[in-house]
């Protein structure tokens, strides 16, 4: 059984918390805050710190593992103080300052959430089954409201970049993007792979509330398959202004990413989600908003 220690908001470990009863081999055994004040309480019988620092410092006897949900500067500082000490890492959002984080022989894997979606992960088996054939048109959309598109651009539409590098199995050879001065809350980028493959990408946060969308498309020779959180959605109407409800999956993406953070340490393997595929991503991005200030289609830049 892995010990697990979470370091984040009293909110987030709500999420945790919901989806204990589905992992296997792992349970919550610590919890420290990220910010001043709340508990872990929602993640059960557990070791609670006062600071992230106390927990790692003075209570790495209680945990095997630790998962840290917080921005990117806290993430990667506390990263690093629990790499230092032994245990295995699963972190993000970090950019691309992950691979001068830890040690060499600790396990560290990065937080890719929305490879995790049932959805998404049924279009990459389709692909790696040859049921599509070669792949050829990657469409994304990723529509949020105020609020879920507050902060960096960049951490943005990393995960979009991840996606299209993984789908593909590379780093893009070209990439052009454009972003309206008008509207800066929106962009769109397209990624030249290899073999003629391409993505096309749109990220938007201004949309009303609750108006937030997601669809993932690929096309290959030989077919496509389709990802959307439609299934999430169910529209009431009986009359005068229809209405919709959201049910929910009870975030199968985290269940999904936790239970391949634990089997990896279980197993002693390197984890399917590597720091190389956040470099990756990471280098993606740096060109698309490099594009999108020249205006400019720019040569990809493969990372090793």
């Amino acid at each position: 059984m892995i010990r697990l220690a979470l370091i984040s908001s009293a909110e987030t470990a709500e999420a945790y918390g919901s989806i204990s009863t589905r992992l296997h081999r792992a349970a919550w055994a610590a919890y420290a805050p990220v910010d001043s004040g709340g508990s872990g309480k929602a993640l059960g019988q557990v070791t609670e710190a006062t600071s992230a620092s106390a927990l790692i410092a003075g209570q790495a006897d209680a945990f095997d593992a630790v998962v840290i949900d917080a921005d990117q500067g806290a993430a990667e500082r506390l990263a690093k103080a629990a790499s230092a000490i032994g245990k295995p890492v699963l972190t993000g959002p970090a950019g691309g300052n992950l691979a001068a984080l830890g040690q060499a022989d600790t396990l560290l894997m990065p937080a890719h959430p929305w490879r995790f979606l049932p959805s998404v992960q049924s279009v990459k088996r389709s692909l790696d089954d040859n049921k599509l054939g070669q792949a050829g048109l990657l469409r994304i959309h990723r529509w949020l409201p105020p609020g879920e598109g507050v902060g960096v651009l960049a951490d943005r539409i990393l995960p979009d970049a991840d996606l299209a590098c993984w789908l593909f199995g590379s780093a893009p050879e070209t990439v052009w993007s454009l972003q309206s001065a008008a509207n800066p809350e929106y962009i769109q980028f397209h990624l030249g792979f290899s073999n003629d493959g391409m993505a096309m990408i749109d990220v938007a946060a201004s949309l009303p509330s609750g108006g937030d969308y997601f669809s993932l498309t690929m096309i290959g020779g030989t077919g496509a398959a389709y990802a959307d959180d439609h299934h999430n959605m169910n529209l009431l109407y009986s009359g005068g202004q229809p209405n919709a409800i959201r049910a929910s999956l009870g975030r199968a993406d985290l269940v999904g990413q936790l239970q391949e953070f634990v089997d990896a340490i279980s197993e002693q393997r390197a984890p399917s989600v590597t720091v190389a595929d956040t470099t990756r991503a990471a280098s993606v991005v740096d060109q698309v908003l490099e594009s999108a200030k020249s205006s400019q289609v720019i040569g990809g830049k493969e990372v090793s």
